[in-house]
């Protein structure tokens, strides 16, 4: 059997190829004074779906995530504060359920803070892998996917924006390549937004891009965020780079930079 594990950073449906599980939110924050959070799990295949819950402790990487060492897990699992319910699931197609991770019975947040990934797996379904020549292969192939529980004691969250460049991609339109780099004792969750001010016309920016969903984590010194920005060329101007906080930093802004443009040669 094959499992296919998947780190969500969104509202996410497996291709047409695998079983089908959708899971909301993308990620939940407890803490001593929110001690449960609740994630919605819901089956729009057209098969029953078996599984499981459990964690998994994934390191942050400057682009994604890698399993946890041993080491590096002693300081990072949030999992020995927590429960998870249920444990086990059998969805009917089109069903949905809850499950609930609270902190534990007297247990009391560690300073700073902790991130473990609900996990979770579907039993293996026959599914039919097409090739070339049009003939199918059968294979087994059990879908997993995960979503960052985060656990904070005391502390704050901040960050900044670094390493900011205008780059190309392959078919040469314009990119922004930057980092998020963490400078608190929690880390930062929000979206990086570009804005762009041509020369000879004030306070009339126009929105280039918005990059959702990005995170910075402790366990990493920075993460990369590359937004395409479907231009060849700016002109003169003023490019703002924003960090704007999301879900329960909502209205708050992490950091801004701007650069000067200059007119094209």
């Amino acid at each position: 059997m094959k499992m296919l594990i998947i780190a969500v950073f969104g509202f996410l449906t497996t291709s047409p190829a695998l079983a089908d599980i959708e899971l909301s939110p993308l990620r939940q924050v407890l803490s001593a004074e929110t001690r449960e959070a609740t994630f919605s799990l819901s089956n729009p295949s057209g098969r029953i779906l078996d599984g499981r819950v459990t964690w998994v402790d994934l390191s942050a990487t400057q682009t994604g995530y890698e399993t946890a060492t041993a080491e590096v897990r002693s300081g990072l699992s949030a999992a020995p504060y927590l429960t998870v319910s249920p444990a086990q699931f059998r969805l009917e197609p089109g069903a949905r359920i809850d499950i609930t991770i609270n902190l534990k019975v007297g247990a009391v947040p560690p300073r700073g803070e902790r991130r473990s990934h609900l996990l979770i797996e579907t039993s293996a379904a026959r599914t039919l892998i097409r090739k070339a020549s049009n003939k199918g292969l059968q294979a087994d192939i059990g879908v997993g996917l995960s979503a960052p529980v985060i656990l904070r004691g005391k502390g704050a969250s901040s960050a900044d924006i670094t390493n900011t460049r205008l780059l190309r991609d392959k078919d040469g339109l314009l990119l922004i390549s930057a980092t998020i780099k963490p400078t608190g004792s929690h880390s930062t969750f929000g979206k990086l937004v570009a804005s762009f001010e041509p020369d000879g016309a004030k306070d009339a920016s126009e929105m280039l891009g918005v990059r959702d969903n990005v995170a910075g984590y402790l366990d990493v010194e920075e993460r990369l965020i590359e937004m395409p920005l479907g231009f060849y060329s700016l002109g003169a101007g003023e490019l703002t780079l924003r960090y704007e906080g999301g879900d329960e930093f909502q209205g708050r802004l992490f950091d801004e930079r701007s650069f000067t443009i200059a007119p094209p040669k």
